[in-house]
């Protein structure tokens, strides 16, 4: 079902060159993208931090607060599934003039935006809360190092994952898909993950073209497959790669990997969740990142596109957890004999 999973979300509408992208992620994981990625995120305690870094300035020439559906939005669903699942405490870093947007999609998802002082007072408490702590870093080169370094000395999480998070390319700037330099007004966060590695902290890259967090791992891929692939690939790789053909479909991916990981399929996203976020970010101010416009749509695909890939994702998790470990039924449920053994068994429950 893992593999199953991964090539839902690797559907190319874009056709921009990530489904060639694929395979040298897969190959470099030796096992699927998505379990490789929820494996850490299976065993986390009440109250261990996971930092998300996300949010992209795509138009910076008319406002530095204009930024992309594509991003926010998986991680405000991701999150939620870790907060209210695990009572863990998700921190999203962002650039500094998203981080009242990014903030209010999270607050979308149900869950209060708080500091972390006041994130762990909430998980500690045996009364539940869903909370969530939204902050920024340095934008500048000579302190963007120490900044990510006192920040980890606080927040010491137990992973960081990088969701449509541009990263710096070879030469210290910031690239779009076009090539162009978007670097203004840019939160250094790459810092992070490399301080993480040196911390030994797990990183995990979600993309779905080849300038995000975590592209470095597979450079040779995105320079040979993408469109102005050297210029914009991203240098910074991280310990886990999950390329999609949408960055929000690699969140949900994993919430649905959680589902069966834990045989917990309300850790899996919801068409209803989907939807109310594509909304939420709509009235929020974030564009589609490939027209600019503000509406229910994320990379050019409309709402309803992403409501059945989130719909075929928890389908696939709910299979999984209803067909492991029955007695009596061996295996996947392929053939008539085990479909009438499973059957008998359900009626019997």
């Amino acid at each position: 079902m893992f593999d199953l999973i991964d090539r839902l979300v690797s559907l190319d509408f874009g056709q921009r060159g990530m489904g060639r992208l694929y395979e040298p992620a897969r190959a470099r994981a030796g096992e699927p993208l998505c379990l490789a990625a929820a494996r850490p995120l299976s065993t986390l305690a009440p109250g261990e931090r996971v930092v998300f870094l996300t949010g992209s300035i795509v138009r910076g020439w008319v406002s530095p607060e204009i930024a992309e559906t594509d991003g926010p939005i998986g991680v405000a669903a991701l999150s939620r599934a870790l907060n209210l699942g695990f009572n863990a405490i998700p921190v999203v870093l962002t650039d500094p003039p998203l981080v009242k947007c990014v903030a209010r999609t999270l607050e979308a998802a149900g869950l209060s935006i708080v500091s972390l002082e006041r994130a762990r007072a909430a998980a500690a408490n045996q009364r539940f809360t869903g909370v969530a702590v939204v902050t920024t870093c340095s934008t500048e080169h000579a302190s963007a190092r120490a900044d990510a370094a006192a920040f980890l000395d606080e927040a010491t999480p137990k992973a960081i994952v990088a969701v449509e998070r541009s990263g710096m390319t070879a030469d210290g700037t910031f690239r779009n898909s076009v090539g162009q330099d978007t670097s203004a007004g840019r939160a250094l966060l790459d810092h992070v993950v490399s301080e993480g590695a040196a911390r030994g902290v797990i990183s995990i890259g979600i993309g779905d073209l080849g300038n995000e967090i975590g592209m470095g791992a597979i450079r040779d891929a995105v320079v040979r497959h993408v469109a102005n692939g050297e210029l914009l690939c991203a240098a910074q790789a991280t310990d886990v790669l999950l390329v999609c053909g949408v960055s929000n479909w690699g969140c949900y991916a994993i919430q649905a990997a959680l589902a069966i990981l834990t045989g917990r399929i309300e850790f899996a996203h919801t068409p209803r969740m989907e939807r109310r976020l594509l909304d939420a970010a709509a009235a929020i101010g974030l564009v589609d990142g490939l027209y600019g416009t503000r509406g229910p749509n994320v990379d050019g695909l409309p709402a309803e596109v992403h409501d059945a890939v989130v719909q075929l994702l928890a389908t696939t998790a709910r299979r999984a957890i209803q067909f492991q470990d029955l007695p009596g039924v061996a295996g996947p449920i392929h053939d008539i004999e085990r479909l009438a053994r499973y059957r008998k068994l359900m009626r019997e429950a």
